[in-house]
C-alpha cells in the first residue's frame, strides 16, 4: 500500500512539474510587449511606411545615444544585421538615412524614456502638409511646418517599433551592456542579444497596383492586400435646410490625425483644440436659440484630412455633383454655401484669421474685433479649406488659427502631440479652456446675429467652460470619461486609453467618430419625456444621460461617407493628382521579442552538427532498408 501511495505521489509531482513548465519558446524569447508598428501606406504613385520581410526581421541590438554611435555602424560593424535602438534626440531624418544607406540595418526601435523631457521639435510629417493636394501652393522657402521631417512620407527597407515602458526598455538596455557593449570590434565572436520585429505588409508598389491584385473581377479567389483610407464626415445643420434654396454658413474642423505608429496618434494641437471649439460653439449657439431669417449654419466635422483632405474633397465632390443629402435628405448644393469657416489648431495667446476672397465680411471683422485677431487676406493654410477653394476659387472662406504664416506647433502630426505638449491636466486649472471657451462663444455670438440681425442674449457660458474641460479631458487624458458616458448607451463600455485619431480604413468603424458623433447629438439634441422602448420606437436616439439613468435625445446629427471619390469613380487614373489615393496595407501581426543571438561561429556548428546527423541518419536507413530479409528475417514455417 504504502510503495502505491509513493508511486501515486510522484506521477502527482510529474504532471504538476510538466503543467507548470515554461514552454521553450518563452525560456528563448522575451516578449517586447506594448510596442506600437510602423505600417505601410500608398498613394497613387508610392509606398510609404515600413515592413518587415515574411519570417520576421532579426537584428543585433546597437543602442544609439551619440553620434559617435551611428558612425561605429557605419564603418566598423561586424556582426550585423543589427537593430538601432534610438532615443527621440538622434530619430532624426539624417540618422535614418544614414542607417538605410549602411545596408547592415534590420530594424529600429525609437524608445522614449518618460523621465526626460521632449525633444525641442519632432514632426514626421511633410514642411508642407498635403503638398500634392492643395489649391494654393506651399512656400517653400517658408513652409507652413518648418519642423517637418518627412519621415512619414519615405518608404523604409526595415521595420520601425515605437516604445514607452520603462521596464522593457531597462530590460533591452541591461541585455545591450551585458553581451554587446564590451570588445565592439569582436562582438561576431560571442552570442549576442538581439531583436526580432515581425510587421510584413502584404500590399507593395502604390494603390492602383494592390487594389487591381485584390479586384474580385481579376481574381477567382481575391485575397485583400490593402484598404482605402476613409471613414465618416459629420454633420449637424443648426435648423432643417429648405427644399427648394438655401443660404448656408458652414463651420468646419478635421476629426482625424496622423503619426508613424500604429495606435497612437493623439492630435492635441493638431486637431482636438479646433474640434472641441467647434462642438462646443454648437452647444452654444443652440442653447441661445436662435430663429433664423435668411441664412442657416452647418457645422460639419471631416475626417481623413491629413491624407489629401480625403473628408472635405468628398465632401466637395458630393456637393457638385448634387448627391449630398445628409441633411434631413435635403441635397445641399455648392453654391449655397456663402462662407466657409474652419477652427484649425487653437490655443492660448495670439488668434490669426486666415481670410480668402472677401476681407468686407461682417464676421470678419466682428470676430477680428471681439476675440481679438490678426486678419491676414489672401492667405490659405493647408487646410480643409483647399477642397472648397480648388472647385470654388471665389468662395468666402476664413480658417482660425493660432499661427501667422508658421505652425507654432512644434509636433505636429506626431505622436508627442498629446496633453503634455498642450500643457493640459484636467486636475491643474490652464489658460488654455478659457481661451478655447473665448474662441467658442465669440464664433456662437457672431453666427447667432449672422442668422438672425440680432445681438445674442447671454448665455451659460460657465456651461460652455465646463464642457471644453470634460471634452478635452476626454479626448486627451482618457475615453472613460463622464461625457462619453452620457453619450453612449447605459451599460456601455468604454476603454481607459486615448483614443487615436487615425482615420483607419473605411470599411472598419472608428470608435472616436462614433463616439463624438453620439456627443455632438447630445450637446446640439432635444432632451425628450420618453421611456427607452418609447424612444426606440420614435427612432430616437437612447443615452445614458448626464446622471447615466437614460436620456431620449431627438438630434439632426447626421453623417456621410468620407472616402475619396478615387475609389467610386471608374476607371479613375490614380496617378492623375485630382483626388486623395491613401490606402492602407493588410498586414497579420506586429510583434517585437528579444532573445540571444549565437554567434556566427556557434550558428556554423550546429549547422555542421545538423548536417552530420541528418547525413548520418539517412545512411542508416538506407542500410537498414537494404538489409531488411536479412535483419528481419523470421524462420519460414516447415511443412508438415
Amino acid at each position: 500500500m504504502a510503495r502505491f501511495l509513493t508511486w501515486k505521489c510522484l506521477l502527482l509531482l510529474v504532471i504538476i512539474q510538466i503543467v507548470n513548465a515554461k514552454r521553450i519558446k518563452d525560456m528563448i524569447y522575451m516578449s517586447i510587449d506594448g510596442a506600437a508598428g510602423c505600417f505601410r501606406r500608398h498613394n497613387g504613385t508610392h509606398q510609404f511606411g515600413c515592413s518587415s520581410s515574411r519570417s520576421g526581421s532579426v537584428g543585433v541590438i546597437h543602442l544609439i545615444e551619440q553620434e559617435d554611435d551611428v558612425r561605429w555602424l557605419e564603418t566598423k560593424a561586424t556582426a550585423g544585421p543589427y537593430t538601432a535602438v534610438l532615443p527621440f534626440s538622434m530619430f532624426t531624418r539624417d540618422v535614418l538615412l544614414r542607417l538605410k544607406n549602411t545596408n547592415n540595418i534590420n530594424g529600429v526601435l525609437l524608445a522614449r524614456n518618460t523621465s526626460q523631457e521632449y525633444p525641442d521639435f519632432y514632426s514626421p510629417e511633410d514642411t508642407c502638409p498635403n503638398r500634392y493636394s492643395n489649391y494654393k501652393k506651399c512656400n517653400d522657402q517658408r513652409p507652413w511646418n518648418p519642423h517637418g521631417s518627412s519621415i512619414l512620407l519615405e518608404d523604409w527597407p526595415f521595420p520601425m517599433f515605437y516604445m514607452e515602458n520603462q521596464t522593457l526598455l531597462e530590460a533591452i538596455k541591461s541585455c545591450f551592456w551585458n553581451h554587446n557593449a564590451h570588445d565592439l570590434e569582436n562582438q561576431s565572436e560571442r552570442s549576442l542579444c538581439a531583436l526580432e520585429m515581425k510587421s510584413f505588409m502584404f500590399s507593395a508598389i502604390n494603390s492602383d497596383s494592390c487594389i487591381k491584385r485584390s479586384d474580385f473581377y481579376l481574381n477567382i479567389n481575391p485575397t485583400s492586400f490593402c484598404d482605402p483610407l476613409g471613414d465618416r464626415n459629420i454633420h449637424w445643420p443648426l435648423a432643417p435646410l429648405n427644399s427648394d434654396s438655401n443660404s448656408v454658413i458652414m463651420v468646419t474642423s478635421r476629426i482625424d490625425a496622423s503619426s508613424m505608429f500604429d495606435g497612437i496618434s493623439p492630435g492635441a494641437l493638431s486637431t482636438i483644440t479646433g474640434m472641441v471649439s467647434l462642438l462646443a460653439t454648437a452647444a452654444y449657439l443652440h442653447s441661445l436659440k436662435p430663429v433664423i431669417k435668411n441664412t442657416n449654419v452647418v457645422f460639419t466635422l471631416l475626417n481623413g484630412e491629413a491624407f489629401d483632405y480625403i473628408g472635405s474633397s468628398r465632401l466637395v465632390y458630393d456637393l457638385k455633383e448634387g448627391h449630398f443629402n445628409a441633411l434631413g435628405g435635403i441635397n445641399l448644393k455648392l453654391n449655397e454655401i456663402l462662407t466657409v469657416i474652419e477652427l484649425s489648431q487653437l490655443s492660448k495667446g495670439d488668434a490669426f484669421l486666415h481670410v480668402s476672397n472677401n476681407k468686407t465680411n461682417p464676421m470678419i471683422n466682428q470676430l477680428s474685433e471681439k476675440l481679438p485677431a490678426k486678419v491676414l487676406s489672401n492667405s490659405v493654410p493647408p487646410t480643409s479649406v483647399q477642397s472648397f477653394l480648388e472647385i470654388e476659387p471665389s468662395l468666402t472662406t476664413i480658417v482660425l488659427t493660432n499661427y501667422p504664416d508658421q505652425f507654432i506647433n512644434n509636433y505636429y502630426n506626431s505622436i508627442l502631440d498629446n496633453a503634455k505638449s498642450l500643457h493640459f491636466n484636467s486636475n491643474i486649472s490652464s489658460d488654455l479652456v478659457p481661451s478655447l471657451t473665448n474662441i467658442s462663444i465669440t464664433l456662437a455670438e457672431t453666427l447667432y446675429h449672422s442668422v438672425t440681425n440680432e445681438t445674442a442674449p447671454s448665455g451659460d457660458v460657465n456651461r460652455i467652460e465646463h464642457i471644453i474641460s470634460e471634452m478635452l479631458s476626454c479626448y486627451l487624458e482618457s475615453a472613460k470619461c463622464n461625457l462619453f458616458h452620457a453619450a453612449s448607451s447605459p451599460g456601455t463600455k468604454l476603454a481607459d486609453q486615448i483614443l487615436p485619431l487615425y482615420v483607419s480604413v473605411h470599411r472598419v468603424p472608428n470608435t472616436v467618430t462614433i463616439l463624438t458623433g453620439q456627443l455632438f447629438a447630445l450637446l446640439t439634441g432635444d432632451k425628450l419625456d420618453m421611456n427607452e422602448t418609447e424612444c426606440y420606437e420614435h427612432h430616437y436616439a437612447w443615452m445614458g444621460g448626464y446622471d447615466l439613468t437614460g436620456i431620449c435625445i431627438n438630434s439632426t446629427v447626421n453623417y456621410s461617407i468620407a472616402l475619396s471619390p478615387a475609389f467610386i469613380i471608374h476607371n479613375y487614373d490614380m496617378k492623375s493628382g485630382i483626388f486623395s489615393t491613401w490606402t492602407e496595407s493588410i498586414w497579420q501581426m506586429l510583434s517585437v521579442r528579444m532573445f540571444l543571438k549565437p554567434s556566427a561561429a556557434t550558428e556554423r556548428l550546429s549547422m555542421i552538427l545538423g548536417s552530420i546527423v541528418t547525413s548520418t541518419s539517412f545512411i542508416l536507413v538506407w542500410f537498414i532498408n537494404s538489409k531488411a530479409d536479412i535483419l528481419f528475417n523470421s524462420r519460414r514455417a516447415v511443412d508438415c
